[in-house]
């Protein structure tokens, strides 16, 4: 099978972000609190209007961390890695 260069640097970084992927679910499973990022750290981890994007359309699903309404939010570090690498993944498909 052959590949182009721009084939072959696009698999090279799918397989690296898949890593990154794999990665944050190990570090999810050795110490879970490691995993959760505030809203502020989500802001920029990954881009303000990012996160209330996918928020906004139900593809992120941040956690209160208390019962009051004010509580803050808590996002998961591997669901954003995840979620890029899905969108990356799409639009390459396409």
């Amino acid at each position: 099978m052959k590949f182009s260069t721009m084939d072959l640097f696009t698999l090279k970084q799918n397989i690296m972000e898949s890593a990154e992927a794999g990665a944050a679910a190990i570090m999810k499973l050795q110490s879970p609190k490691s995993d959760e990022l505030t809203q502020r750290q989500a802001y920029e981890f990954a881009g303000e209007g990012w996160i209330d994007r996918h928020t906004r359309n139900g593809n992120l699903k941040p956690v209160r961390m208390g019962k009051a309404p004010n509580s803050p939010r808590v996002y998961s570090r591997l669901e954003i890695i995840a979620l890029k690498q899905a969108e990356k993944l799409g639009a390459t498909l396409k």
